[in-house]
């Protein structure tokens, strides 16, 4: 198996967006949080230890298993069997008797014996134990690589719950950075009303230059509040993954936004033991142990068995009712009509079919870091292009407000550069979160988070 290695260099000129250490810390602390208290994680715990009760039970297969059975039985009537003992004798002994001269010899009745046993009971401590049984071994030896294929699922869905949680964390650093810009943008339109009117107090504009004003400040209001109710929902979205109340404030850092780093190296490499691929690789030791099993149909079973106990007429327990009995079981299927044949066939499809879908996940994989890659670095790309254009947005609506002051720069044209700067920052804004977003992912793809 050859992996492909993706090795560059992105020089940034200042335009990416890093985590702070004290944000970093910040986040680190809500994974390990969500790692320790998320219930979707923790069904897949409970899962995996079934997998290792499992294997205790399998384990106890080896050892003897010991059993107290008691029956008692009354009966009446059902088949019976004629005994004639006094024809067969009677005769004989009245010739002993004649012979001898005395009655030593008394005559007897002939006898009549029913097959079920009237007030019979059989009360007994059965120990048996295997000596040879293949199915208790290869068995055990599936309920271990059991565990294994329930651990690297516990891993799978790990990965995959850091990347959802960083991605809701920095969802919810934009809302944030949002709700920012768009009250930066209410004072600026704030100001904007309040030049105006003055303008129209020195007849120097008419009363259209405030109504625009106005109609401006609810416009961006409006704005503000949808992007404090989206800020809300990222917090609510974040704390459910964590499993804590959806209101639960979330920390943040003020100057995330604002650090920025000049160099980036991103290296990204398929690891060759990602847990998608160990999941699989144990799903097929457990088919190819599960086939050796049906394989072993051509071994025999052999148990011993030890049985102590009281049996006979009457509940009583003394020297005439105790028993001992021991011995050896051997049990061989020898003919099923060719149903141990087609099991084995079954489990080779089994082991081919796994194979096969090894091979589509190995290029699954491989596409994904591609792709992540390739996104993550479109994603600075394009923050770095938004980042020239809210410069000049802002540079641009720093000299159109000077003009508008001196009455030289019309109200509408105020009012538009305002707009471009707002939807700029938002613009850069997303652009921030989509590189976030994308680093998370390459993240994810190449398993490079510790746990």
């Amino acid at each position: 198996m050859n992996w492909s290695i993706i090795r560059t260099q992105v020089l940034v000129a200042g335009l990416f967006f890093a985590l702070p250490v004290t944000a970093q810390q910040t986040l680190e602390t809500y994974l390990k949080r969500g790692l320790d208290s998320n219930l979707a994680l923790r069904q897949q715990s409970f899962d995996l230890e079934k997998a290792r009760l499992d294997l205790r039970r399998a384990q106890s297969q080896f050892y003897p298993q010991a059993n107290i059975a008691s029956q008692y039985t009354l009966a009446h009537g059902g088949r019976t069997q004629d005994i004639p003992i006094g024809d067969l004798l009677n005769n004989v002994y009245s010739t002993l008797n004649e012979l001898t001269s005395s009655g030593k010899f008394p005559q007897v009745q002939n006898q009549n014996i029913t097959f079920l046993p009237n007030d019979f009971h059989d009360t007994k401590l059965e120990v048996t134990m295997p000596v040879v049984n293949m199915n208790i071994r290869y068995n055990k030896q599936i309920k271990e690589e059991q565990i294994k294929t329930r651990q690297a699922g516990v891993e799978v869905y790990k990965r995959e719950l850091v990347k959802t949680i960083k991605q809701a964390y920095y969802q919810y650093l934009q809302a944030d950075r949002s709700v920012a810009i768009y009250n930066n943008a209410l004072s600026l339109v704030q100001e904007n009303l309040r030049v105006s009117e003055k303008m129209v107090a020195n007849g120097t504009a008419t009363k259209e230059a405030t109504l625009r004003a106005k109609a401006q400040v609810s416009q961006v209001q409006a704005s503000a509040i949808e992007a404090a109710n989206n800020r809300q929902n990222a917090a609510a979205y974040f704390n459910f993954l964590l499993n804590q109340p959806l209101e639960t404030p979330v920390g943040t850092d003020s100057s995330i936004a604002e650090q920025f780093t000049n160099q980036l190296t991103v290296s990204t490499e398929v690891p060759a033991a990602r847990e998608e691929l160990a999941q699989l690789k144990s799903t097929q030791r457990v088919l190819n142990t599960s086939l050796k099993m049906n394989k072993s149909y051509l071994i025999p079973n052999l148990n011993a068995f030890y049985n102590i106990g009281f049996q006979g007429f009457g509940f009583r327990f003394n020297s005439d009712q105790f028993y001992q009995l021991g011995g050896l079981q051997l049990q061989w299927s020898l003919f099923r009509a060719n149903d141990n044949k087609y099991k084995i066939q079954q489990s080779q499809l089994d082991l081919d079919a796994v194979a096969n879908q090894y091979r589509e996940v190995e290029q699954q994989l491989t596409l994904q870091v591609r792709t992540a890659y390739n996104n993550y670095y479109s994603a600075i790309k394009s923050m770095q292009a938004l980042a020239d254009e809210v410069y000049s947005a802002q540079e641009t609506y720093r000299l159109t407000e000077r003009r508008f002051r001196e009455g030289q720069a019309l109200q509408l044209e105020l009012i538009d550069i305002r707009s471009q700067l707002t939807n700029a920052q938002i613009r850069y804004s997303l652009a921030q979160l989509a590189v976030l977003t994308r680093a998370a992912d390459v993240e994810r793809a190449t398993a490079s988070y510790k746990f």
